[in-house]
């Protein structure tokens, strides 16, 4: 397969059509002031407050605080005690599992025994 040098150079831009202009300013962050990232205290107002249906109004609620997740040993120790509970009949055991695994208990610490030689 032969192919002329002449195909293989690069071509020239156009010179039929202008080059283009933007005008208007990039859709990035901006750091001036009034840009919106901050709101003033008198702008804030509480949801029963705000009519939802007015468009020209936007409505943000913040979700409440939330407990961290139970850690991987505390999740092992609860599933443990459910299942321990579970099959030995004992409910209370089977309770305490389930209260440390929704994060509302904790577990023991590590009994230390003092053995001196």
């Amino acid at each position: 397969m032969s192919s002329s040098s002449k195909d293989d150079t690069p071509r020239p831009p156009s010179k039929v059509v202008e080059p283009t202009r933007v005008n208007t300013a990039p859709q990035q962050a901006t750091t001036s002031p009034g840009d919106g990232t901050h709101i003033p205290a008198d702008q804030i107002r509480h949801p029963s407050e705000v009519d939802r249906n007015d468009p020209n109004i936007n409505v943000v609620e913040i979700p409440a605080e939330t407990k961290p997740p139970p850690s991987f040993k505390e999740q092992v120790f609860g599933y443990a005690k459910v299942i321990r509970g579970t099959a030995l009949g004992k409910s209370d055991v089977k309770e305490h599992g389930e209260q440390v695994l929704r994060g509302e208990e904790t577990i023991p610490t590590k009994r230390r025994s003092s053995t001196s030689v």
